[in-house]
């Protein structure tokens, strides 16, 4: 009898720590996703698009680091997707912190994204950041946001102004 009741603290044991370090090694996997998105690569590369979307030149003026930007913020934003899609991270926790970025880009990039549709007819690039752009943006909907403002063009930074002379 002892031994059954040893087995079944055992097991419940393993169970716990399974539990806590599966919900460790998704916790490491977000924080490591989170600090991959706001690099200032990825930053650039949404910048760009941003400016794309606003009017500031043509897809095919890029210089080749500011394609090759542009392509790898949409690239990190698929991950995301591929992430919350086979659940190494939480979907909800990804949306909760980047629902307005994820919205943006899905209006700014998408000039881009038929761009790079067209190289592959019939396969759409990035899947897993437009389901997960599709998902922020009803949320923000869902919670009562003008997503009006996430469609529009983005304003140029203001320049900056030299220091006192």
């Amino acid at each position: 009898m002892l031994s059954i009741v040893v087995s079944i603290a055992a097991v419940a044991i393993s169970l716990i720590s399974l539990f806590v370090s599966r919900r460790k090694d998704r916790r490491d996997v977000f924080l490591k996703l989170h600090e991959m998105l706001i690099s200032p690569d990825l930053q650039n590369g949404r910048r760009v698009l941003f400016q794309l979307h606003g009017g500031a030149g043509r897809i095919e003026d890029l210089s080749p680091e500011d394609y090759a930007a542009a392509n790898r913020a949409l690239a990190a934003f698929d991950v995301a997707g591929l992430y919350c899609h086979k659940k190494y991270v939480s979907q909800d926790e990804v949306i909760e912190l980047w629902a307005a970025s994820l919205t943006r880009m899905k209006y700014a990039a998408r000039s881009f994204l038929d761009h790079r549709d067209a190289f592959w007819p019939g396969v759409p690039t990035w899947p897993y950041f437009r389901r997960l752009a599709d998902h922020a943006e009803e949320r923000l909907r869902a919670q009562g946001v003008d997503i009006t403002r996430f469609t529009a063009p983005t304003p140029p930074p203001p320049s900056s102004s030299p220091g006192p002379s």
